[in-house]
């Protein structure tokens, strides 16, 4: 898989893994961390946006199966850094499917993201919806959807509502409850960005990877919204906490950041109906299970 010495990477490798699989990820380490992945994994480190590399990082592998989840994720960053998340995203895209074409891989599972690639949704999104993206970060991913949808593989597309859980790095935007656990951890103050109604779809990751080991499975293809339904604002997110944490060290107001949605929530209804998947954590559980596993529930 690539990208598995990340957030959501690492945990796939702990999934397939636990099931007896054998496993090889390739990551660049630029935002994943060795520290992340279980020794039994084999590791290439390689940059998916260069094909040679890659080529030679799976020299002589057998792959039956590929979870892409490298990407550049950060959405402001994306509108600053356009060259650099066109080559990771999507010629790095192209690179592993040409890579999957030549191993002949039987299933190949694309990590996408709902909250960009739709844009606003005042009514949460189903796969149907024209989408609409806002950032560089979401027209990328929407390209690289096309090229996994046209490349002969047989393939599943999951575009993925806001992750969280154990193990988040607290640098990538997307990471905010992970930013705020660890600010109540270390007793400092949250920041909240604008009047703090930004709505979200928070999913665990445990449910996340559970939608991927069903991909991997085989018997679904073409794209599905992995989420809850629920949109969640800042400011309810941090009730949720105050809940689970208690009052937070402080608060601090930022001004809003540029190319920001203010609702992004997408329907799994199509997951469910079809039987590939279903959320099962709660938020106020998914919060519980994360702080606990950081470390910041008080004694």
């Amino acid at each position: 898989m690539t990208g598995g010495a990340g957030f959501l990477g690492s945990h796939v490798v702990d999934a397939l893994l636990a099931r007896g699989d054998e496993v090889v990820v390739v990551d660049d380490l630029s935002t994943g961390n060795r520290a992340n992945l279980d020794p039994r994994a084999t590791l290439c480190i390689a940059d998916v946006g260069e094909s040679a590399a890659l080529e030679r990082a799976l020299a002589g592998q057998r792959i039956d199966g590929v979870v892409h989840c490298a990407a550049k994720t950060k959405v402001v960053e994306s509108m600053e850094k356009e060259d650099l998340y066109e080559r990771v995203i999507v010629e790095g895209t192209y690179n592993v499917l040409e890579m999957a074409r030549q191993l002949h891989v039987s299933i190949f599972v694309n990590i996408s993201t709902g909250g960009a690639i739709y844009g606003e949704t005042p009514v949460c999104a189903s796969e149907g919806v024209p989408i609409d993206p806002r950032s560089n970060y979401g027209r990328f991913k929407a390209k690289a959807e096309k090229l996994v949808e046209s490349a002969g593989l047989r393939s599943v597309t999951l575009r993925l509502a806001n992750i969280y859980g154990p193990r988040q790095r607290t640098d990538l935007e997307g990471g905010v409850i992970a930013i705020f656990v660890g600010c109540w951890k270390r007793r400092e103050p949250i920041t909240l960005f604008g009047d703090g109604r930004y709505e979200r779809d928070y999913v665990y990751v445990a449910d996340v990877v559970e939608s991927i080991l069903a991909a991997l499975a085989g018997k679904h293809t073409g794209v599905y919204n992995i989420g809850t339904g629920i949109a969640t604002s800042v400011n309810a997110l941090v009730s949720a906490l105050t809940s689970v944490l208690g009052p937070p060290p402080g608060i601090r107001r930022a001004p809003a950041r540029p190319a920001e949605v203010l609702r992004g929530c997408v329907d799994p209804t199509k997951a469910a109906r079809e039987g590939l998947w279903r959320p099962m954590t709660a938020l106020a559980e998914g919060l519980r299970l994360t702080a606990a596993a950081e470390g910041a529930l008080l004694p």
